[in-house]
């Protein structure tokens, strides 16, 4: 008699992988992307979650796992994107100060203002272009 959802006759490991062993590959799932989330190489990732580098390469193969580990990445990133945001005003902040202070060396000076006017011309590009697919969105939609 097989279990619905199982690979193989109850107390084989084809079943135990499909039953009590979701928990274990769940657990094994959540080491791996938080080995790879933290690691810059699949190598590191195996070494700082000592699963091998081939299970990892399977996992990654694997849809369900893939889509797991590329939520968890997109999530971070947004966090990373939000840490960064909160520090924009203190930085542009410190770019004018330094641009203003006429005691600080001509060069640095000039790399601030450089800075603060590349910074600015890419923001208000993107600001831009997001305007534009929002409006191009919005048009697709009606």
């Amino acid at each position: 008699m097989t279990r619905r959802g199982c690979d193989g006759p109850p107390g084989t490991a084809e079943n135990h992988r499909q039953t009590g062993g979701d928990t274990i590959r769940q657990s094994k799932d959540e080491k791996i992307i938080a080995a790879l989330l933290s690691s810059p190489t699949i190598r590191a990732a195996s070494a700082a979650c000592g699963i091998s580098e081939s299970q990892i390469y399977t996992r990654l193969r694997n849809p369900e796992f893939k889509r797991k580990y590329d939520k968890a990445r997109g999530e971070l990133l947004d966090r990373n994107t939000a840490a960064l945001q909160s520090q924009i005003g203190a930085a542009i902040e410190t770019m004018g100060q330094i641009c203003n202070d006429t005691e600080t060396a001509a060069q640095v000076r000039l790399n601030a203002a450089d800075a603060i006017i590349r910074n600015s011309l890419k923001l208000t590009e993107q600001n831009d272009i997001l305007t534009r697919l929002e409006a191009l969105e919005e048009t697709v939609n009606e």
